[in-house]
C-alpha cells in the first residue's frame, strides 16, 4: 500500500531464529537463487548487497562440526540440510568472480568471496510476503569471521570495476518502487527481556513508540560514527564508576558483537567486573566465580553518546549486564565459553560499537539527508503497536504529499505563483551568498585551527569516479587461493574514525588489503578450570 504516491514502508521479516556462535542474535529472512535457498542473516550498516556462506566453507576440511548450515542461518534445500550457498544449482547466477569480501577489515576481518548476480527476495519458504530484486550483486563468502550471513543496509554502489558498478540492495528497491527512500530503522531485539524480543528492520520509515523521548540526531558519513564521550558503571547497592572519562569518536557497526575501546579503558573495565583477558583469543572471558557475582549483583553500563567526542547535544544509553553476558564457542572457543564483548583496540580506527551496544539501542538512518537518530529502546510486554511514519525522498517536496492532519492547498493564481516564483529566487540567491561567504570563512578557520569536532553535515555525494578501482579479478574459479592474490571488492568506507569538517570535498575511502584466502579460524582452548563454561548449545 502506498501513502499519496509513495511506496509503504516495507517490513524485513524477521525469522524467529537467534543465532550466532559469539552471542544470541535476532535473525532476519532472506533467499538468493533459482529455485530460492533461504538464509536468516543479520544487518550491516556497511554493507552493500546479501553476504551469505558458501557450500564450501562448511566443508570437513575447513569446519568439522555437526550441522555446520544449519547453525550459520542456512535453511534445509531441497529437502536436505544445507552447508550454504549451492551457486552451481542456481540456475540464475552469473558469475562476477572471487574478490576480497572488504567488510571489518579495520577490525581484522577477512575473507573471500564468489561475487555474482542473482535473484534475491525477503521473505520464507513458509509463503510469508514476499519481496523481489532480480539481478541483485550477491556474495557467498568463505571465512568464518562472518559466521552468519550478512543483509547490507548501506546506499552506495559495489566498485567493482570499470564496467561492473552495481547498485546496493537499498538503492535497487528504491528504484524499482519498492521502499520511499534510502532509509532504514533497526533495532537488535533482546534475548534476555521478557520472553525473548524479537529484532526489528523497517525499510524508509520512523517508528515513534519503541524509543525513549529523547533523541540525539547526529550527522552521519559513509558510517554511522558518533562521539563517545562517557561510561560508566553502576552497581546494585549504587556503587559508581567512571570507566571511560576522555572522549573518543567510534563507529557502529553491525558486523560484530564487541565493543573496540582504547586498551587502557578496556583494563579499568576488566578491573572493575572482574574479567579475565585471555590472551590467545584476545578476549575477555569470566571465572566461574566472576560471572556468578555479575549475574547475582548486574551492574548496568552507561554510555554517554554525542555529536562530537566531546561537549554539544548527548544523550545517554542505559545497558544492563544480561546484554553482555555472552557465550561463545567454535570456532572462537573450543567450547561454549563466558565472554564479555569487549576487545582492545590497536589505533583509533577500531574505535567500535557493535550489536552487543545495539541491543538497547533504537537507531534510524536517512542516508538521503546524511542524519541518524540515536536513542534508548523502549521494551514493553505486550508489545507496543508501531506508530510509522513514512521517511520521504530528499528530493520530494512537502506538497506532494500532505502529513497526516495537513490539509492540500487550493489552488494558486497566477500572480500569486509569479509572485512566490520571483520570491523564492531571491531568497535562492541570499541563501547562496551567504552560503558562499560561510564556506570560505569556514575553509579560512579551518587551515588554522586544524580539523573541526563535528560530524559532516554536507550532501552525500555518490564516489563515482573518486572511488579507487578494483584490479582484474581472479582466473580461478574455487576457493583454492593459498599463495595466491585475491582481487578485491571496493565499498566506500570511511578510513579514519574522525569528526570529519563540513568543509570536506571527497570522500575518504578505505583501501582493502590483498590477502591470502582465508582457510578457517584457529580455535582457542582455555587452560581447565580457569574459565566458565557455559551450558547448552548456544
Amino acid at each position: 500500500m502506498s501513502q499519496g504516491g509513495l511506496p509503504a514502508p516495507l517490513v524485513v521479516p524477521n525469522s524467529g531464529r537467534w543465532l550466532g556462535n559469539d552471542g544470541s542474535w535476532s535473525t532476519f529472512y532472506a533467499h538468493v537463487g533459482t529455485p530460492p535457498q533461504y538464509f536468516h542473516v543479520l544487518p550491516s550498516f556497511n554493507g552493500q548487497t546479501l553476504y551469505v556462506p558458501i557450500d564450501q566453507d562448511c566443508s570437513p576440511e575447513r569446519m568439522n562440526i555437526i550441522d555446520c548450515g544449519g547453525q550459520r542461518g542456512v535453511e534445509v534445500f531441497q529437502s536436505r540440510p544445507s552447508p550454504g550457498f549451492q551457486k552451481n544449482v542456481s540456475s540464475s547466477w552469473k558469475e562476477l568472480g572471487i574478490y576480497r569480501l572488504g567488510l571489518g577489515t579495520n577490525l581484522g576481518l577477512s575473507g573471500n568471496a564468489y561475487f555474482g548476480y542473482d535473484s534475491f527476495g525477503m521473505g520464507s519458504n513458509q509463503g510469508n510476503s514476499d519481496t523481489k530484486v532480480e539481478q541483485l550483486a550477491v556474495a557467498a563468502y568463505a571465512t568464518a569471521d562472518f559466521w552468519v550471513g550478512q543483509l547490507g543496509l548501506s546506499m552506495f554502489p559495489i566498485i567493482v570495476g570499470e564496467t561492473e558498478q552495481p547498485h546496493s540492495l537499498l538503492a535497487r528497491l528504491k528504484d524499482e518502487g519498492k521502499i520511499p527512500s534510502l532509509s532504514f530503522r533497526y533495532q537488535a531485539g533482546a534475548p534476555y527481556r521478557f520472553t525473548k524480543v524479537p529484532g526489528s528492520i523497517i525499510l524508509g520509515d520512523y517508528d515513534r513508540t519503541h524509543h525513549s523521548n529523547k533523541t540525539l540526531l547526529v550527522p552521519s558519513t559513509l558510517d554511522v560514527i558518533v562521539g563517545l564521550q562517557k561510561i560508566t558503571s553502576t552497581f546494585p547497592n549504587r556503587t559508581t564508576s567512571t570507566l571511560l572519562s576522555t572522549g573518543i569518536v567510534a563507529t557502529i557497526n553491525t558486523n560484530v558483537q564487541d565493543i573496540w575501546l582504547p586498551a587502557s579503558v578496556c583494563d579499568t573495565i576488566a578491573s572493575t567486573l572482574g574479567l579475565t583477558y585471555f590472551d590467545a583469543a584476545q578476549r575477555y572471558v569470566l571465572t566461574d566465580t566472576a560471572h556468578t557475582a555479575l549475574q547475582n549483583t548486574p551492574p548496568t553500563l552507561s554510555f554517554t553518546i554525542g555529536t562530537s567526542a566531546s561537549g554539544g547535544d548527548t544523550i545517554t544509553i542505559n545497558i544492563p549486564y544480561a546484554a553482555f553476558d555472552l557465550q561463545a564457542r567454535y570456532p572462537i572457543f573450543g567450547t561454549q565459553t563466558n565472554y564479555f564483548p569487549l576487545r582492545r583496540a590497536a589505533n583509533d580506527t577500531q574505535y567500535t560499537l557493535g550489536r552487543a551496544f545495539l541491543q538497547e539501542v533504537y537507531i534510524s538512518v536517512d542516508w538521503e539527508r546524511d542524519v541518524f537518530n540515536i536513542s534508548q529502546a523502549v521494551f514493553a510486554s505486550p508489545p507496543l503497536p508501531l506508530d510509522v511514519v513514512t521517511v520521504e525522498p530528499k528530493n520530494r517536496t512537502d506538497s506532494l504529499v500532505p502529513r497526516p492532519g495537513q490539509a492540500r492547498s487550493s489552488k494558486l493564481s497566477p500572480r500569486a505563483i509569479a509572485g512566490i516564483a520571483v520570491g523564492v529566487l531571491v531568497l535562492m540567491g541570499m541563501i547562496a551568498g551567504l552560503g558562499w561567504w560561510m564556506y570560505r570563512r569556514r575553509r579560512a578557520a579551518r587551515r588554522e585551527d586544524g580539523l573541526a569536532q563535528t560530524l559532516q553535515t554536507d550532501e552525500k555525494k555518490d564516489p563515482g569516479n573518486q572511488a579507487p578501482k578494483a584490479v582484474e579479478k581472479s582466473p580461478r574459479t574455487d576457493l583454492d587461493l593459498e599463495g595466491r592474490m585475491v582481487p578485491e571488492i571496493y565499498a566506500p568506507v570511511g578510513e579514519k574514525h574522525e569528526l570529519q569538517g563540513a568543509e570536506s570535498e571527497k570522500r575518504d575511502e578505505q583501501v582493502m588489503e590483498v590477502v591470502e584466502a582465508d582457510v578457517g579460524s584457529p580455535v582457542y582452548e582455555l587452560p581447565s578450570g580457569e574459565v566458565s563454561r557455559a551450558d547448552g548449545n548456544g
